[in-house]
């Protein structure tokens, strides 16, 4: 798909645009369809895999385990299922109407996008041992990776053309500022919680119906002990044997890309666009470039003639760049130039340029001696890379063998074996809490049939393989057990709703005309002072900004009341006092920039949106139900 390109980029670059591809799989996710019969979906007669879409539904629901930390429960499946699944009908709808509408992503278009992410590195370089070994453990080929990426960059291109065009007029701008900056003078009453926990009764009955009710809540937790080998990079780096011979030889490999200095030239132009008259453009060209080269002022030449705007108002100056900068006949005039030369006039598909060489910067190469200390650290890196992956296919291959025991894999890697007791569901010990470790202990194969797990990554540099010794069902608590924690829960609860029915009576006599302060007095609480809220105030509670925010703004002369539950059970009654709608200052261009750069891209988006919807309403589609069974 891109050998073209691949042959071309070399050095960092090559660095770069591998590494992209890398880091883009390994945190977007990117799925690759099948050539499976089976559809997930069909949209206007294009099938969308099975296997993509259940693919991704692993990833996601993996994800959510991590989040949740805990089972997931059915609605929150089949909700996270549909949504998936309408995201690969959207996109699906996307790549057709691109390619209708003939947007395409060049193979330079591809390789910039891709060189603009981070790449898969080691103390800042990219790793090819890392990245090959990626695709070959995913059974993925560049090919495919760059086919998938250029659509989903062709997607991006229509998403820009739509929400670019979005724009926001004067009346929604006025609006959108006096809402967004809208400030707020509050007071309030704070009631502790706290203060209502006393006047709280808990009766046996209640802890005994909450007991029964909850049983589920009070059990031990269900835990494993484990046994497990952990190979990591680091120690394999540290085996590495560095010899001089080697090291040269790496040198040799690496220089020209890590260590290498491109020859970069300083020049000005002119540029005679051809148009529809070449003749005349060239008669022009000819013109200019017989007084550049008879002594007139180059700058003065390039300043009143260059059809270059670019460059034209800096006297035709295009400032250090390397030979790839330019276009071929371009570059093949220009770094054949010796300083202070006039060349031209030289022809490319822009027009006919006049150049001038202003400066060269040769490229150079650092000596063997000078970068030893770097290259020695590099060599390390890049050798225990492979090994790392040798090794841990190795151990993965040898723990396979051993099925239900990891004595003797430990005794041939030379690795401890190590264990961690009261392992969880949510992780636990020098294990942590990786999502694809969890999954792996509590299958059927490890907890059940007490086999050794597969090889698994945790996290960039290190590989696992664990077997469980012992499993703890979860198991009731006796109600006497817990009977603690069920008294204060109710306690809480209790004081909660006291706290809240307070604020609320307190709310209805301030807005009767109840003076706060006096009013404090009476039910115990201090009032604060006036505060300024903000709808962006990090310092305040959420719920509390939106109850503020909730209030009508009150009418001249009065005041408006509300009440806000907190989330550490704490309530408050508030008096909004005055509403100021919000307003940009005077000459801060700057501020009004950016209120206008938001709004047209939520405007953008909403447009965005609705062009989807359209999409979607305008199709043939046909989902398969069966797509997650």
């Amino acid at each position: 798909m891109l050998q073209q390109i691949r042959d071309k980029i070399t050095g960092w670059f090559a660095s770069v645009f591998l590494g992209a591809i890398a880091i883009v799989f390994i945190f977007w996710g990117i799925q690759f369809e099948s050539s499976v019969n089976v559809a997930a979906a069909k949209v206007n007669g294009e099938k969308i895999p099975v296997e993509s879409v259940r693919s991704a539904w692993q990833d996601r629901q993996t994800e959510l385990q991590q989040e949740l930390r805990d089972e997931l429960p059915p609605d929150v499946v089949k909700a996270e299922q549909q949504r998936l699944l309408e995201n690969f009908i959207r996109r699906e709808l996307l790549l057709q109407r691109a390619s209708r509408l003939g947007y395409r992503v060049s193979d330079q278009e591809l390789a910039q996008a891709l060189a603009a992410i981070q790449g898969l590195q080691v103390d800042g370089q990219f790793s090819r041992d890392r990245y090959a070994a990626l695709l070959r453990s995913q059974g993925r080929t560049e090919a495919d990776f760059e086919a998938e990426f250029r659509r989903d960059l062709e997607i991006r291109q229509l998403q820009n053309a739509i929400a670019g065009s979005a724009f926001v007029l004067p009346g929604e701008f006025d609006r959108r500022v006096k809402i967004m900056g809208e400030t707020r003078d509050v007071q309030m009453l704070l009631l502790p919680v706290a203060g209502f926990a006393a006047g709280v009764a808990v009766t046996d009955e209640q802890i005994a119906k909450r007991y029964e009710e909850r049983k589920a809540d009070f059990q031990t937790p269900e835990t494993v002990n484990l046994q497990y080998v952990q190979l990591n990079l680091a120690d394999v780096a540290a085996q590495v044997e560095v010899t001089e011979e080697g090291l040269r030889a790496f040198y040799d490999q690496v220089a020209a890309e890590r260590y290498t200095t491109t020859e970069r030239r300083r020049a000005r132009h002119i540029l005679v666009e051809s148009g529809s008259d070449d003749a005349a453009a060239k008669a022009k060209a000819d013109k200019l470039a017989a007084e550049a080269k008879g002594g007139a002022d180059f700058a003065a030449l390039a300043s009143a003639n260059s059809d270059d705007p670019g460059s034209k108002g800096q006297g035709g100056d295009l400032g250090w760049a390397t030979r790839d900068s330019f276009v071929a006949p371009f570059a093949d005039a220009l770094f054949a130039m010796k300083t202070g030369e006039i060349s031209g006039p030289v022809k490319t598909q822009f027009g006919y340029h006049i150049i001038k060489l202003e400066a060269v910067e040769a490229g150079s190469q650092r000596p063997f001696d000078e970068v030893r200390g770097e290259l020695e650290a590099d060599y390390r890196r890049d050798q225990a890379q492979s090994a790392f992956y040798e090794r841990s296919q190795a151990l993965a291959d040898e723990a396979f063998a051993a099925l239900s025991e990891l004595d003797s894999v430990a005794q041939k890697f030379g690795l401890e074996l190590r264990t961690v007791e009261g392992f969880t569901r949510q992780g636990g010990g020098a294990l942590g809490a990786d999502r694809k470790l969890i999954d792996a202990v509590f299958s059927d194969e490890v907890l059940v049939e007490r086999q050794n797990s597969p090889a698994l990554n945790l996290g960039e540099d290190s590989v696992v393989v664990v077997r469980v010794t012992d499993h703890k069902t979860p198991a009731p608590r006796a109600l006497e057990e817990v009977r603690g924690e069920i008294e204060a829960a109710l306690r809480n609860e209790a004081a909660g709703k006291a706290a809240e029915a307070a604020a609320k009576a307190a709310a209805g006599q301030l807005a009767a005309g109840a003076d706060i302060a006096e009013l404090g007095k009476t039910i115990n609480a201090q009032p604060t002072g006036v505060m300024t809220f903000s709808r962006n105030a990090e310092a305040l509670p959420p719920e509390l900004i939106k109850a503020v925010y909730a209030v009508p703004a009150p009418a001249a002369g009065q005041v408006a009341t509300g009440t806000a539950s907190l989330a550490d059970g704490n309530a408050v009654a508030f008096v909004v006092k005055a509403v100021r709608p919000g307003t940009v200052p005077a000459g801060q261009e700057s501020q009004i920039a950016d209120v206008l750069r938001q709004a047209g891209g939520q405007q953008g988006l909403i447009e965005f949106s609705a062009y989807v919807g359209e999409l979607e309403r305008n199709a043939k589609i046909t989902r398969n139900a069966q797509v997650f069974d």
